[in-house]
């Protein structure tokens, strides 16, 4: 059965530090950087994120991914709708990283989660007409002295013909990654963030 969704992996050279400054000034893409907040394990930080106040669903999946159960935490989010000529879309990024030294230390880590979340796609036959672009970054997390890989799945919907439909495909897009992202287990014990807040 042909699919509505491409769902791919690329690679970023460029070099980030985490934990970034921002405090809502607005980029040329016209989203506002609030900078980076260690919320792993602690969902009273989550109502401090401006991006997630206004997307119930970007909510939900980044509450999942920083649960203490997981093996990965949020590095950043965002979320945003589109207009143009009377279709609509919705367009966004999750970042994530796994929450071990060793296990950032190797890109190849993420291949699997890529792959497998591939194979979910297919066996649930989902259909959302949706990009998933899955990019791996060199990053350093600077006050924990580690170096190593995030991940980061950008998100554009298609262009629907109401914003109801439109919406509709974001939030189906963001709860089957909470589906899967929910699910990777906290294997490796070597944090780099606490889980202990």
């Amino acid at each position: 059965m042909p699919t509505g969704y491409r769902n791919y992996l690329s690679l970023k050279h460029e070099h980030k530090t985490i934990p970034y400054g921002g405090i809502g000034e607005v980029r040329e893409d016209g989203d506002a950087n609030y900078g980076f907040k260690d919320i792993k394990g602690n969902n009273k930080l989550l109502d401090t994120i401006p991006e997630l106040k206004r997307d119930p669903a970007l909510m939900t999946l980044i509450r999942a991914i920083n649960a203490p159960q997981t093996g990965i935490f949020s590095v950043g989010c965002v979320s945003d709708s589109h207009e143009d000529k009377h279709h609509f879309r919705h367009s966004g990024y999750i970042e994530f990283s796994f929450n071990s030294v060793a296990h950032i230390a190797d890109a190849g880590h993420y291949f699997p989660l890529f792959f497998n979340f591939e194979q979910l796609l297919n066996d649930k036959d989902f259909v959302a007409r949706v990009e998933f672009n899955w990019s791996i970054q060199p990053v350093t997390f600077i006050d924990k002295g580690v170096w190593g890989y995030t991940c980061t799945i950008f998100l554009n919907t298609y262009f629907s013909d109401t914003k109801l439909a439109a919406k509709e495909i974001w939030e189906e897009t963001l709860d089957v990654l909470n589906q899967y992202l929910s699910t990777i287990p906290n294997d490796h014990p070597d944090y780099i963030f606490d889980l202990d807040k």
